[in-house]
Order: structure tokens, then C-alpha cells, then sequence
């Protein structure tokens, strides 16, 4: 109980830094990017996919089930929006992309997913009538420049080449869904527990992956004995710091600060799988580091003008 009490006050004391959220939910993801691509090499996509929603549904349950025991009638009462919650977001983002890394190269995968904080904030702008200022969409173009510098080698012949199968296809769709989660997000997220909310769309996840798992268990049958303790370890990995802090940290800053702005993080994932990379015998090449400094750049741009229009 002591330990749950330390994790609500360290979440408390975080949460009320949002550009601080931000970071840490890019580089959870970051690496999840480089251990979930050596995962799928292994496990089946839908069998990652649920288990790492189970894991995160078992580790969380300790920290949310007195939040979601006080507000089950207001989860009950706004199922619809949770299940939209677990559609786009917990259970379709992350399944899209581990099912597309089997038909795509990861150029065209990083190259296609870039494009989530350019639709971010064209769909905020439409639809929730965010604001965006001129500085705000040149630290935007310059973060994606740095993605395309980083995604094509520094080459144009790498995106003048690519060409589009399913896989990337897929990507698109699992794009789509997180630009819809975070828009959603901004929209009813402040109006619900947060903690109750995100344990309900966890459950909700399992639930709709589940066909897909059995179906994919005939499809193509897997021993789990075929996993070593270190896969055993990064499954534990992904399965609390991307799919369950990650999330909470994101979910927050899209509260606190909108979409169309917390969008632009999503390029330092980039950065951070580099960074992470090296730890498996990756090497940091110069173009990885040039491109790392326009994606930082722009984030930057973004955050600065936003803290500057804050104090006048």
C-alpha cells in the first residue's frame, strides 16, 4: 500500500509537468519501436498485442481499481466513448503496426507514421477549432523535415523509390486511428477519471483483440516455449512502461495542452528508438544525429511558444 501511495504522489507531482508527460510517453514508445521489432520477429502480431494488454491490465489493476469501484456508473454511463477509447488507441494502433511490419520496410513504416502529427493537427483545427500560431506550424515542418532526413538516410532516392503495398496501407489506418484517439482524448478525456478510464479501455482492448488472437492461434499455431527469458523481459517491458505509462503520460499532456501541440512529440519517438538502439548494437550515424536535431529543434519551437504566449 506504501508503494501505491509513492507511485499516486510521483504521478501527481508529474502530471502537472505536461511537456515533461510528453517526453517520457515518446520515449517509452521509443522503446517499444525497437523491442517490439525484435519481438514480432518472434510472436505472432496479435499474440503481442494481447499479451502486453493483459500484462498492462493485471499491472494497473492494483493502482485504478479503487478509482474505477468510485466512478463505475459514470464508466458505465459513457461506455460508448471508452470503447472508441480501445478501438483506436489501446487495441488498434499498436495491433495495425505489428500486423504491417510483416508486408513493410521499417523506411516506409517510419516515413508513413511521421505524417500522425501533420493530420493531428489538421484534424484538431477542423474539428475541435484549435488555434495555431505561424511559429507553431514552422516548428511542425521542421520536426517532419528532420523525420524525412532520418527515414530517408539523407538520400531523396529512399522516398522517390517507395512504393505502397498492405503493409503500408495498414500503417495509414493505424495513423488514422491515433490521430482519432487523440482528438477524442482532448474531447471527453478531461470529463472522465482518468486512471478508471484507461483500466476500462485495457479490459475493452483484450476483449476485442481476443478473436483475433484465436483466430491467429489456427492460423499460426505458436509454442510459447520458443520464447527466451529475455523475451520473457521485453515482453514485461512493453507491457507496463509503453502500454501503460506511456499512455497515461500522452493521454494527459493531450489534455493539458491539445492535440494539434502534444502532436508534435510524436517525431521525438524517432529519436529516442536511435538512442535505444544503441544498446543492441545499433550504431548513431550522422545523419541520424542531424535529423535528431531538426526533429528536437521544432519541438522546441513548439513549446517555446506556447510557454511565451502563456506568460503575457
Amino acid at each position: 500500500m506504501e508503494f501505491l501511495k509513492i507511485f499516486h504522489k510521483a504521478f501527481d507531482y508529474v502530471r502537472s509537468k505536461s511537456y515533461l508527460l510528453l517526453i517520457f510517453s515518446t520515449m517509452f514508445w521509443g522503446g517499444n519501436f525497437v523491442i517490439g521489432r525484435n519481438l514480432v520477429q518472434t510472436l505472432p502480431p496479435f499474440h503481442l498485442s494481447t499479451m502486453r494488454l493483459v500484462l498492462g491490465f493485471l499491472l494497473f489493476l492494483p493502482f485504478a481499481w479503487a478509482e474505477w469501484k468510485q466512478h463505475k456508473e459514470l464508466m458505465l454511463k459513457n461506455w460508448r466513448i471508452i470503447v472508441l477509447f480501445s478501438i483506436t488507441g489501446i487495441a488498434g494502433f499498436n495491433s495495425l503496426l505489428y500486423v504491417a511490419l510483416q508486408w513493410t520496410t521499417s523506411i516506409n513504416a517510419s516515413l508513413i507514421n511521421s505524417i500522425a502529427p501533420l493530420l493531428i493537427v489538421i484534424l484538431s483545427v477542423f474539428f475541435l477549432h484549435e488555434r495555431l500560431y505561424k511559429l507553431q506550424y514552422i516548428g511542425i515542418i521542421i520536426s517532419f523535415l528532420g523525420v524525412i532526413w532520418v527515414v530517408s538516410q539523407g538520400s531523396l532516392n529512399y522516398i522517390i523509390n517507395l512504393q505502397l503495398n498492405k503493409g503500408d496501407l495498414l500503417v495509414i489506418l493505424a495513423v488514422v486511428c491515433w490521430s482519432i484517439y487523440s482528438m477524442l482524448m482532448k474531447k471527453y478525456g478531461g470529463q472522465l477519471p482518468q486512471q478508471a478510464t484507461f483500466l476500462s479501455t485495457l479490459f475493452l482492448g483484450v476483449i476485442i483483440l481476443l478473436p483475433f488472437f484465436l483466430w491467429e492461434s489456427i492460423q499460426r499455431p505458436f509454442h510459447y516455449t520458443q520464447l527466451t527469458p529475455g523475451m520473457w523481459l521485453s515482453i514485461l517491458y512493453i507491457g507496463f512502461f509503453p502500454s501503460v505509462l506511456a499512455f497515461l503520460c500522452w493521454n494527459c499532456g493531450v489534455i493539458s495542452l491539445g492535440p494539434s501541440i502534444a502532436a508534435n512529440f510524436l517525431h521525438l519517438v524517432l529519436v529516442f528508438s536511435g538512442v535505444f538502439a544503441l544498446f543492441i548494437g545499433e550504431s548513431y550515424t550522422l545523419v541520424q544525429f542531424i535529423g535528431a536535431l531538426f526533429i528536437v529543434s521544432g519541438v522546441l519551437i513548439v513549446c517555446n511558444h506556447r510557454l511565451l504566449k502563456g506568460k503575457k
